[in-house]
This record gives structure tokens, sequence and C-alpha cells, in this order.
């Protein structure tokens, strides 16, 4: 007889006594479920698990995929045996509680009662077990290697010993392998692990001579359709004539598809143009600010030529899924990662996926911060991050995509990417694909603005902060203050203006001339305001390029504007810049300012990007603010 008792929430105390014939029983909120929860009780699934009856009249564990049982305080094993006297929590350490209560079954027959059976040991605790080898073995051959560099007198026994120790390590690590191997088996089976590996295909660039560089990795996700991170997508932007992008299936002779339309996230744009448009600013510990970031929206369709294997197609998550995904959720990958790889040439031959297993690290908003379900679409993970696995589905138990992998943590060595140790990267929540699919992503989207400008009230802008910052530290001289000459506002959208090839990589160059005049003798300061984080400006005196500034959304330029005749140096083909600064500015101050007319001055301002870039199309604003260096009497701005 198999009797269940609620041990907390608002059935406490209530028992469920289980016919004696029944030999399966599911636990849930549905009202078909033999053992029933309040609706409300959400830490509960509808259908979360089920106690089996085996032959031998012993109880176990089905599991459901994702809800989550425990046993005693230990994560259940599919197919575990359930003792009398043990506490089930659902949900969560500490959530729902059961008591279970097994009695013997009414005898029938005058067999003997079976005696008392050994217990094996579940794949959790020989995983653990085998960890507590491996550690121990590790220590024992560290302790024979210190021995063995002591003396030549026993280094025949520290041979051996070391030997015998090595044995036992490389034992305990294939046990402990084994172990985990099962582990991955009940968690995520080796049929959807099987599935996810024959579902990715090779994204590869292809120039007019045939030959190929890696792209990234995308999966089927319909008939003509794979998915993948919006930035691999994108490189389809900056192909040339006779280039395209295909995507390779798995295997020997795995079948090559031409792209022919690629399809951003709506998001995937406004979102970046967001992060970027300012240099915002948190404080940090001792005055240390700390800037804005986000990563959402990463996602994108292909559309190629052809159909493509229905056999190959992954479904994404449904929401129930996707809603009870936690900290601690098994998961698995299989891409494409070249970077730093050996031997990536082959991918250009035949595509072979490398297969990953991890787990839920966390779950945030796209700034990283704690946030509602509907916002918490950043998926933190310790699945590896290397270029060209951008774009791999992510599977949890249930063997469908909760994730698009798309980016990881790393700090820069020689010029090489090399991953944090943290083992904490990245993943795009797989229902912002459905969104695309379904047609909703416009919708929500224009939903998801207002927690965007949440988010952002905790920052200050840089615009409140860089423009006075700069001008402080540019300060020509003690005693002057900038006098505001004029604004001039643009809007330039790169994709607009000319494109250019420049070595392996294709740019979009949009300008606009901002022309004045000013009188030399005086010291001026040329600002960018912008919404473009690498804004460029060029300053002309006189139709020759002086100086010129790039690389932040303040761009600036601070020099003296010459006379003529301080611009001689002695070289009459390479006077002094029409508008000095260091040492130029210092020795032409030197010379007699003499007679002078204003000046003819341009500033150039651009919005130069690379035809990859997410920015590439996106209306930018510039603002030129020029200001002129007087006394401070005179000036407004102190």
């Amino acid at each position: 007889m198999l009797t269940i008792k609620h041990l907390n929430g608002p059935l406490a105390g209530t028992e469920v006594k289980i016919d004696q014939s029944k030999e399966r029983i599911v636990f849930g909120r549905q009202l078909d479920c033999d053992v029933q929860f309040p609706p409300e009780e959400t830490a509960v699934a509808r259908h979360h698990f089920a106690l089996v009856k085996k032959p031998s009249g012993a109880w176990t564990v089905e599991l459901f995929g994702t809800p989550f049982v425990a046993i005693d305080g230990q994560p259940a094993d599919d197919g575990q045996v359930v003792r009398g006297g043990v506490k089930v929590e659902l949900g969560r350490i500490g959530g729902p509680a059961l008591g279970v209560g097994i009695s013997e079954d009414a005898r029938t027959d005058n067999y003997l009662k079976t005696a008392g059976q050994a217990e094996a040991a579940t794949p959790r605790q020989i995983a653990t077990q085998a960890s507590g080898m491996a550690k121990l073995a590790r220590a024992i051959a560290a302790v024979a290697v210190i021995v063995a560099v002591g003396g030549g007198a026993v280094a025949a026994y520290n041979y051996i010993s070391t030997s015998q120790t090595t044995a036992r390590l490389e034992s305990a690590q294939r046990e402990f392998s084994e172990a985990l191997q099962k582990e991955a088996n009940l968690r995520i089976s080796a049929e959807a692990r099987a599935h996810v590996a024959r579902a990715v295909y090779h994204v590869q660039l292809q120039d007019a001579q045939q030959r190929f560089r890696a792209g990234g990795t995308a999966w089927v996700v319909g008939p003509n359709l794979l998915a993948t991170n919006a930035h691999v997508a994108l490189l389809r932007e900056g192909l040339r004539s006779q280039e395209r992008m295909i995507v390779r299936a798995p295997g020997q002779n795995g079948t090559i598809y031409e792209v022919v339309e690629h399809k951003i996230h709506p998001g995937y744009v406004p979102f970046s143009a967001f992060v970027q448009a300012d240099e915002r600013r948190i404080g940090g510990y001792r005055g240390r600010a700390q800037g804005f970031g986000g990563n959402g929206y990463d996602v994108a369709l292909l559309r190629v030529k052809g159909t493509l294997p229905e056999s190959d197609r992954l479904e994404i998550a449904t929401n129930d899924q996707i809603n009870a995904l936690a900290s601690g959720t098994p998961l698995a990958t299989a891409g494409y990662p070249t970077e730093s790889l050996l031997n990536t040439w082959s991918q250009g031959i035949g595509a072979t996926p490398e297969q990953h297993l991890g787990v839920v690290t966390a779950m945030t908003d796209m700034f990283h911060l704690p946030a509602a379900l509907p916002h918490r679409q950043l998926i933190h993970h310790d699945l590896p991050s290397a270029g060209g696995q951008s774009g791999s589905p992510i599977i949890g138990p249930s063997g469908r995509v909760v994730a698009l992998l798309n980016s990881g943590n790393a700090f820069m060595v020689n010029g090489r990417r090399i991953p944090n140790a943290a083992l904490v990267n990245y993943g795009q929540r797989a229902d912002l694909v459905r969104d695309m699919l379904d047609g909703t992503a416009d919708q929500k989207l224009a939903d998801a603005r207002a927690h965007w400008d949440v988010v952002a009230e905790s920052f200050v802008p840089g615009k409140d902060i860089f423009p006075l910052l700069i001008l402080n530290e540019t300060r020509p001289g003690d005693g002057l203050a900038p006098r505001q000459l004029a604004e001039v506002t643009r809007k330039l959208n790169a994709k607009k203006g000319k494109r250019q090839e420049v070595k392996d990589e294709d740019f979009y160059i949009a300008y606009s001339e901002v022309p004045l005049k000013l009188s030399p003798g005086a010291d001026y300061s040329f600002m960018l305001v912008s919404e473009d984080p690498n804004a460029r400006i060029d300053l002309y005196v006189d139709g020759r390029l002086t100086t010129r500034a790039t690389g932040s959304n303040y761009a600036h330029i601070g020099c003296r504007l010459l006379t003529p005749p301080q611009q001689n140096n002695g070289n009459p083909e390479k006077p002094r810049a029409g508008c000095a600064v260091e040492a130029e500015r210092l020795d032409a101050l030197r010379i007699p300012e003499g007679a002078f007319n204003m000046r003819d001055i341009e500033v150039v301002v651009y919005n130069i990007k690379e035809a990859t870039d997410a920015l590439a199309g996106a209306d930018l604003n510039y603002s030129l603010r020029v200001y002129q260096w007087v006394p401070a009497r005179q000036s407004s701005l102190q």
C-alpha cells in the first residue's frame, strides 16, 4: 500500500491512499493527476513526475524532463527506487513537500518472502565517489613525484609506486567519465544529443574562387529555414560580387545549401543603437565609474534554396519548458568552434560538429539584471564559447531548443582571446526565434522598450558628463573658458553613403561637411556629440587637412588656429598645420601674428561602418559644437 502525505502548503496533513491495483501514480496540478496540488501552487508543473510500480513491487521515479524532483534533499534520478519514509520536494529544495509511506501489499501466494537485496549506487553517487577517487589519486601522484625527486636510492620504488598511482588515477577518471555519461543520459537522452548534432549546419562564406571562411553555426527550424545569431547572418551583408553564403550539413558528404535571404530580429539594430548611442556611466567604488552595456536580440533566420530534411528539424521549447529553466538545468549543444583550433580547413571539406554538456548558471534580462520572466531572455551557462559556435542551439532535458549560444567572457593576450576561467557564457532565449516565426516579434519589441528606459535611468547620460569633462581637460591656459560659437546637427546613415573595399573588409562611408569662417590667433575646440561609438571628424584649414579625431561618441579636436605667417617653419612644402597642437602650437606662438583675415574652416563629420556592422543601416545623430577659448569673464561656460 502506498500512502502520500502533504507535508506543507494549504494541503498540509492531507493523506492520499493509493489503490493497491494502481501501478503508475502521477503527481501535478492537472485534474487527471492521482496526487493533485492546488492550481495556484505554481512550483508544481501540470504533470510533474510519476511513481511507477515494478514487478518486484518496488516503486521507482519517472521524471518528466524539466520539472525538479528531490528525494531527501538530493535531486532524484530517473528510475531511482523510492523507499518508505522518504521526503519528496518539488520545484526546488524547500518547495512543496510530500512524505511517502510504503507498506507491504497483502500476499496472495505461499512463496517465501524475498530476502533483502544489495543496493546499486545511483549515477550521481558513482560520480561523487569517482570525483573523490580522482582527487585522492591526484594527491597520491603528487606525493609520489615529490618523493621521487628526493634521491636516486628510492627511484625504483617511486617508479613502481607512481605507475600504480597513475593506473589508479586513470581508472578513477574513467569511472568518473562513465558516471557523467550516465548522468547525461538520464538528463538529456542520447537520442536528443544525436538529433542536435544532426541538426546543426556549418555557416560558411565562399569567395569567387570557391575558397571558404567559417562564419558560424545554424540549425534547421523549417523546410527551408535555419536559425542562427544576427551577427552571423549579417556576414552576408559583406559579400562581394560572385560571393555567397552557404550552409553545409554535417558528415562526410554533407549537402550544401545556398543562403538566398537573411532576416534579422527587429530588435537587434534598435537595441544595439540604444546601448551604443551614449557612453552612459554608473558610479563605482571610490569613483571608478562603469559603463552601460547589453546583450540582446542576437537572433536571425536564414532562408536557403532547396528543402532541408525534416528529420534534421529541431523544435523550439514550449513556454512552459522555457519558464521552467533555472540554475542547474542540464544543457547540451553542438556547433562548429574554429577559433584557434587545429586544421579548421577540414570544415570546408566535411563539417564535423563538436558537442558539449553543461548547465544553466543564471538567467537575467539583456542587461544582466534580475527581472520578471518576460524580460529574462539572457541565459547564462557554462558551455564553452569560441569563434564559430555563434548560433549553436542549446537544448534542455526535453531535447528542444531553449537558447542560441551567442557570446562569452574572454580577455585578450597577445591579440588572442582567452576564455575566462569562470566559464560563464551567454545564450539568447529561443522564444526570440519563435516570435520571428509567428510574427509577434515587433509587438513584443514595442513592449520591451519601456524596460530599456527603466534600466537606463540608473545611469548618468554621457552627454551630461563628457563634454564638460573634455573641455576642462583640454583647457589651453589658466583664466580661459569656452564660448560656444555654433552647434550644427546632422543625421547620417552609413549605408546611404559610398561602399569601399579595404583589403578583406568592406565599409560604408557617409559624411557631411560643415563650413565655417573663424578668426586666427585663438584656440578652438571642435566637439562631436553623437550616437556613433566610432564617430570621426576631420578638420581642414584653407582646404588642407590639419588633423582628425575618432574613436568615441565624443570625438574632439582642440587646436590653435594660426595666421599664415605663424605657419611658416622654414619649409614651404610642409608648413605648420593651420590649426596647431602641442609643441607645434608653442613654436607658432613665438612668431608674430601679423595682419590676418578670417580663415576658411571645414569640419567633415563621418559615419564609417563595416558592411557587417549592426549599425551600418541605422540613422545616427551627430551634433558638432564649436567653441572659442576666451577670458573667463566673456564666457557663459565657466
